[in-house]
């Protein structure tokens, strides 16, 4: 509605100086009438000639300051009032005891209240906004719709937004829904003095009925993001209080779903934090995940962050290898060679080179290099090797005993360890380590009873062949074309004898098997690690495959090389291999997976079959879209907090496929750190917001109507008329009137 309204104005006000200015010269006229009229001796002649001096001066000021009469025109119009509200991640947690999220706080804000917002609506113009680092147009479908996902909280930044806004006339009360969490240092003393001359209100609601202090969190992990294998590292986790103090409470550190350690943790009173230390020894290769989790105290409202998780990419130094050999041979020699040629492996060789029943015609001293140092070995040693092998070892007459193949058994089966038997007259039945510790881990079954070697050793030559899993193991994958790889071990020397056992174990894998079908080469898990059979002392005979003279043959160094790989889960021997561009991401981003398939297929024949495991448990399809002959890429949205997991396999490795051709890749979803660790409400400062700004505070949980918004119109001029009055004929005529009666009067009087 238009409407006018007319006032009276000065165009040139005096300042202060020509005030002054004007003062003087009123007092000079004022003298200089009394001085003029003194001779007269009526006091009422000289009051009325000085009066009309004082007028004539009054009026010719007047018309120097410009007078005039200003008619402006409005327009009445309904205020802005800016719904502003908390768009960060905080807002997914608890909101109070009685259970909700603080988001469903604030849709139920909305929800319960609808008929006051439809009257602000009518009496206002509202606009929707969240914020986290800042201000974000959005709407009240949108708020409902959405879940919170912002990484950062600046209040300072948000309030300059405001009062810009104010300035420009966007809008002119707010409305702030928010936690009060995250970085409110943000709010210095320029912002506090902003507060105060805002120049408009904020109201302000709590989305929960509480702050949430009662609460411990695991703050930070120092950790190592690259670690070497079997090299045990520290790793500190720091642990914070909100409200109790004083007590001990455990921390549990956890790889998956196995619990590796447990320590004591206490929380000092003065600090309010204590810190636990942990020591991880990685036993295979690839990115290895773990959790450090607190217990949850009875009035805790937040256990999201009561548990952390911290990753740390497990790479290769060296691989330390164990090597005891029962006496010299041909395939102890080349094995040996091949090894020792690998600048990835560290080797420690122990050779037997005689038996103790061998009749010699010398003292045990003259003969001795160095005792066989069986109990350090097999005792504080053995963890810091990563695969152990015996070939054609007997370990009977050298003082090793049940106890120190127990060890092995444990190193293998709960430290992750790796163990290779390769045959010959002192090995498998014949070395009678079916009634042993070692059979438990072997893929092969053993007898339990000792045999005569008639019937353990088979002499016959023979040409051993693949098998269907060993056509696609990576072990036996010597050259990287499938058909040619075929090729070229149908095309391998004979080997001379193997060892004959009872069978394969259930879980075992043949990969080499004689014509009749005999194992050669299998492979089993057992426990947390793994073992592998070579039964036959000849396979130096493949040496001389393109092996020029002393040299080992390509193939041959090839074959071992790569079995030892697999020991230690090298992901690079995998035909196909997962990435991930980052380590961590927050709830709300998009991972990108690169699934390089290295199997030397064309393009499109055989497609990866991939799978997401969340961290719920459920899984879900990945359908990669092939962007170069090699790689495949997806993007993955990620919503949930916790560890996800991709597993991808080649697409013909069919339903029976074996874990040897499966690669996973791992990754951290977890909140932004300022958003969940600390502090992860302040009402108390919602509360100065409001009452700085003349607003009023209440709860999500309270009636609207009690806050402090107005319904008054706000006033915009949409034009003005301005009408001077100095040079209207009046005034001239009032000063000569005034001028022409003071000299009249003066001549009357008898004045000059």
């Amino acid at each position: 509605m238009e409407s006018a309204v007319s006032k009276f104005v000065f165009l040139n006000p005096p300042g202060l100086a020509e005030s002054a200015l004007f003062l003087i010269l009123f007092a000079i006229v004022i003298y200089g009438s009394l001085r003029s009229t003194r001779s007269l001796q009526s006091a009422r002649r000289r009051i009325v000639l000085t009066s009309l001096h004082a007028l004539a001066f009054i009026t010719v000021l007047f018309i120097l300051t410009n007078p005039a009469i200003k008619e402006e025109s409005f327009r009445e119009e309904k205020k802005t009032l800016a719904v502003i509200v908390d768009g960060s991640w905080s807002m997914n947690l608890a909101g109070g005891a009685s259970g909700g999220d603080r988001i469903e706080s604030v849709r139920g804000f909305f929800g319960d209240n609808a008929d006051f917002f439809t009257r602000l609506g009518q009496n206002f113009i509202l606009d929707y906004y969240t914020f986290d680092e800042a201000l974000k147009p959005s709407s009240q479908e949108s708020i409902l719709k959405n879940e919170p996902s912002g990484k950062h909280t600046n209040l300072g930044n948000l309030l300059s937004e405001l009062i810009e806004k104010n300035r420009k006339g966007e809008l002119d009360e707010a409305l702030l829904i928010s936690d009060g969490a995250g970085s409110w240092q943000s709010l210095d003393e320029g912002s506090d003095e902003a507060l105060k001359n805002a120049g408009f209100r904020i109201n302000a609601a709590g989305a929960l009925a509480s702050d949430a202090t009662e609460d411990i969190w695991i703050d930070k992990i120092d950790s190592n993001e690259v670690s070497f294998l079997r090299y045990p590292y520290s790793v500190s986790a720091v642990v914070k209080s909100g409200g109790p103090a004083g007590m001990r409470i455990p921390a549990s550190l956890y790889e998956g779903d196995k619990l590796i350690s447990i320590k004591e943790v206490y929380i000092d009173p003065r600090t309010k934090e204590g810190e636990a230390e942990f020591e991880i020894n990685p036993v295979t290769l690839g990115r290895k995940i773990y959790t450090v989790s607190v217990p949850v105290l009875s009035d805790e409202l937040i256990p999201e962050n009561n548990r952390k998780s911290f990753y740390t990419d497990v790479i290769i130094n060296k691989i330390r290898v164990l090597h005891v050999a029962g006496s010299p041979s041909w395939d102890v020699r080349f094995l040996r060679k091949a090894l020792k040629r690998n600048p990835n492996i560290d080797l420690v060789s122990f050779f037997i080179l005689r038996d103790p029943s061998d009749l010699v015609f010398a003292t045990e001293n003259e003969l001795s290099l160095i005792p066989f140092p069986v109990n350090e070995i097999f005792g504080n040693e053995l963890p810091t090797f990563d695969i152990v092998i015996f070939q054609n070892f007997n370990f009977q007459p050298y003082g090793i005993f049940g106890f120190h193949l127990r060890s092995v058994r444990d190193y293998v089966m709960n430290d992750g360890g790796a163990f290779l038997m390769i045959g010959g007259n002192k090995s498998f039945d014949s070395g009678n380590y079916g009634r042993t510790p070692i059979s438990e881990i072997l893929p092969v079954e053993l007898d339990y009873m000792a045999r005569p070697a008639a019937d353990t050793i088979s002499g016959e030559a023979f040409r051993p062949k693949l098998t269907a899993a060993g056509k696609n193991h990576p072990i036996m994958r010597i050259v990287p074309d499938r058909d040619e790889n075929e090729k070229q071990w149908n095309g391998m020397p004979e080997l001379e004898g193997f060892n004959m056992v009872e069978g394969l174990n259930p879980d075992a894998v043949p990969l080499l098997v004689s014509p009749e079908g005999e194992p050669i080469l299998a492979l089993a898990k057992a426990g947390s690690g793994k073992a592998a059979t070579f039964l036959s002392d000849s396979s130096w005979r493949w040496n001389f495959i393109y092996g020029s003279e002393g040299d080992v043959s390509p193939l041959y160094e090839k074959f071992w090389n790569r079995l030892f790989l697999w020991f230690v889960n090298d992901p690079e021997l995998k035909d196909v291999r997962i990435d991930t561009d980052k380590a961590v991401y927050s709830p709300g981003e998009s991972a990108g997976v690169g699934i390089w398939d290295m199997s030397g297929d064309e393009a499109g024949e055989n497609p990866v079959k991939a799978q997401l495991t969340l961290p719920d448990g459920t899984t879900a399809d990945i359908e990669p879209e092939r962007d170069s002959r090699q790689r495949l890429a997806a993007k993955i949205m990620l919503s949930q907090p916790g560890v996800y997991k991709i597993t991808a396999r080649p697409g013909d490795s069919g339903a029976d496929f074996s874990d040897s051709e499966t690669s996973e890749a791992s990754f951290i979803v977890e909140p932004p750190g300022d958003e969940l660790r600390g502090v992860t409400s302040n009402l108390k400062l919602l509360k100065y917001i409001a009452g700085a700004t003349g607003g009023s505070y209440i709860s999500t949980r309270d009636n609207p109507e009690a806050l402090n918004i107005e319904n008054v119109r706000k006033k915009t001029i949409t034009g003005y008329k301005t009408v001077l009055l100095w040079d209207n004929p009046v005034f001239l005529l009032l000063i000569l009137g005034l001028l022409f009666s003071e000299w009249s009067l003066r001549r009357r009087w008898g004045l000059k």
